[in-house]
């Protein structure tokens, strides 16, 4: 005799990009390379993901080319943050996954925010929080990967909070970086589909 499991939580989650559309003051061009977003589903449909979670690595990739002016300004530099989206204009819970479809009538809580942990990660350990797992509690949160207004440190120092001019092309090893996810909801939420959004933004410092 077998038994099967049935589907019970079922994550979409989206990866997006963005830079800064205004004109640069400092720099000549900030851009993610590519930019088009990146979709990845979580199913959780047996006791083994239940109780140890799901990790995927790499699920996204970052590319950064930064270009100076064609005179060279000594304040071109940038900053690349983390930003998260459930759709709370439509009623959803500034701390809740974004519900598509239930499944029962669930007593429980919808899966919260919290539970999606996302690491970024490069060859220098260009970012502070490098290969770590952080999360969002609310849409209001905001996860820095190279923080505003820091002062200049260039490109081939590979040392933490690189910032100035420069491309994955050239530095690959700066301006790359791994995206890995990690979810561990447990058995407590509701059954369900479930979406989430993960911005980055690049912009330059002004």
């Amino acid at each position: 005799m077998s038994t099967k499991v049935k589907i019970t939580l079922l994550f979409l989650i989206g990866v997006l990009f963005s830079g800064k559309a205004t004109a640069q003051v400092h720099c000549g061009s900030v851009a993610i390379v590519p930019n088009s977003s990146v979709n990845q589903v979580v199913v959780f449909d047996d006791f083994t993901k239940y109780n140890g979670g799901v990790t995927i690595n790499s699920v996204a990739r970052i590319r950064i080319t930064v270009e100076d002016q064609n005179v060279p300004d000594p304040l071109c530099s940038w900053n690349l943050r983390m930003f998260i989206e459930n759709n709370s204009g439509a009623g959803t819970p500034v701390d809740e996954w974004e519900e598509l479809a239930s499944y029962g009538n669930g007593n429980a809580s919808n899966p919260q925010i919290s539970e999606l942990q996302i690491r970024v990660r490069n060859a220098c350990a260009t970012s502070p929080s490098d290969n770590t797992f952080r999360s969002f509690n609310t849409t209001a949160d905001i996860l820095d990967i190279i923080a505003q207004m820091l002062p200049v440190t260039p490109a081939g120092s590979c040392t933490q909070n690189v910032n100035g001019p420069g491309s994955y092309l050239t530095n690959f090893d700066e301006f790359n970086f791994d995206i890995d996810i990690r979810l561990n909801p447990g058995f407590q939420y509701n059954p369900g589909i479930y979406n989430l959004n993960i911005r980055f933004r690049l912009e330059e410092n002004l």
